[in-house]
């Protein structure tokens, strides 16, 4: 992951509210996001903007792939033996 940002509200001395960015880096950050997020909201979500450093194939390879009926039943007759799924 590149980073997270936390798209944090503030106010001017009129009472205007804007949003701004706020990189989290560490620990404190984050402390400061949930301090931050109960000043303005009372309930609600926290809204999180992360970039990641790899590309969308990566992250499908990296997926546990689901399996069919065969393999599973494979697994379940012989939990003894080591089967290669691969074979199937």
């Amino acid at each position: 992951m590149d980073g997270v940002e936390y798209r944090r509200p503030s106010t001017n001395s009129f009472g205007s509210v804007w949003i701004s960015r706020m990189k989290l880096m560490n620990d404190d950050d984050v402390r400061n996001m949930f301090s931050i997020f109960g000043q303005y909201n009372t309930r609600g979500s926290i809204e999180l903007d992360a970039s990641l450093g790899i590309s969308v194939e990566h992250i499908k390879q990296s997926l546990i792939q689901s399996r069919n009926y065969k393999e599973i039943r494979a697994l379940m007759d012989a939990p003894d033996e080591d089967i290669n799924l691969d074979d199937m």
